[in-house]
């Protein structure tokens, strides 16, 4: 990739349409936007590149601080900022996945129809379903707390499709170095240390009954994968475009949320190391100031004491100056003297 600095970048966006560039740089126009804004870089006006077309004049702006040579694309890679490469590469990251997962020889993206050598969780999925039925038949009830499987809600025309769809996604999935993993009693997904539970399901048409009573709810045919997180997607069938044929799609958005969650964690621990070195700084500076006003104050009062002991040297003076002293006082005057001795601390030092 190359580095491109304000100016270089600046050229760029007057010397062709967004619309090439964001093929050139395989990044999207709202990127485009954001980086120009962010650094301050003037973008052509919508009618710019109609007045060239018909050679009228286009007035184009200065570079605001020109000497401002910092790079501000293809600067930073994954292992030096995750977060950084994420925000920029953004939805060109994912159509970058996306192509790199149908181009990979290793998957199989085309759904068969028929239910082959099924992954082990779709052969869980059968046993204990057959079993729960069974049991439901003898009057017992077996808990899906206890038994867990992938979760999967049709009508029984749809049944065999769905597995079918499901068994083709969870082999891909493990083929892309992904595995699953059973949390709070539900199957998750695992991508690059991110989960994300997931249940494929029959959209059903709620319609209201004739009697006014409450409604219900009709089968469509259509299936819908949904991925449960705050960043929730739901895959549905269209028209044209059935679930079997959206597999590579749903990889690469659960690759890219991934990537994406996992940069917004470290960046998240990065930020928050930053803030605790941040406030032991302060905290040490602060016992440090609290320190220096201790000893300050410790200071204040040697001095005032160093005062007082002036004064008494000054009194004692004045008292053996005294001829009418008599034995007691000199006793008095010379304890005093002693005691003076051991408090006078700048004497001491001298």
């Amino acid at each position: 990739m190359d580095h491109y600095t304000r100016k270089k970048f600046y050229e760029l966006v007057w010397s062709k349409p967004l619309t090439k560039i964001t093929e050139e740089l395989e990044i999207d126009y709202h990127t485009i936007v954001a980086l120009c804004k962010k650094h301050d870089i003037p973008r052509p006006p919508s009618n710019y590149w109609l007045k060239l077309k018909f050679g009228k004049q286009a007035a184009q702006p200065e570079l605001p601080n020109p000497d401002d040579e910092r790079i501000i694309w293809g600067a930073i890679n994954e292992e030096q900022d995750p977060y950084s490469w994420i925000y920029l590469r953004g939805k060109a990251l994912e159509k970058h996945i996306k192509k790199e997962i149908e181009e990979d020889q290793s998957l199989d993206l085309n759904v068969s129809q028929r239910l082959s050598k099924p992954d082990r969780l779709v052969e869980d999925y059968l046993r204990i379903t057959e079993e729960r039925k069974k049991a439901r038949k003898r009057g017992q009830y077996l808990s899906s707390y206890d038994n867990p499987t992938i979760s999967i809600n049709t009508s029984k025309e749809q049944e065999a499709r769905a597995l079918r769809f499901i068994d083709y996604l969870i082999k891909n999935l493990r083929l892309r170095g992904h595995h699953f993993e059973i949390r709070n009693y539900h199957y998750e997904i695992c991508i690059y240390g991110v989960s994300y539970p997931f249940s494929l399901r029959e959209v059903n048409k709620r319609v209201p009954r004739s009697d006014g009573w409450g409604s219900d709810y009709i089968p469509t045919g259509k299936l819908a994968l949904k991925i449960d997180s705050w960043s929730g997607k739901e895959w549905q069938d269209q028209k044209t475009l059935t679930l079997e044929h959206k597999i590579s799609d749903i990889i690469a958005r659960l690759e890219y949320l991934a990537k994406k969650e996992r940069a917004e964690s470290i960046y998240r621990d990065v930020k928050n190391r930053r803030n605790k070195v941040e406030s032991e700084k302060a905290e040490a500076l602060k016992r440090k100031r609290i320190e220096e006003d201790q000893k300050f104050e410790k200071l204040l009062q040697l001095a005032d004491q160093w005062k007082r002991v002036e004064n008494l040297k000054e009194f004692i003076l004045v008292l053996e100056n005294n001829r009418l002293v008599d034995s007691d006082k000199e006793q008095v005057i010379q304890w005093a003297k002693n005691r003076i001795e051991k408090l006078d601390f700048i004497g001491s030092i001298e």
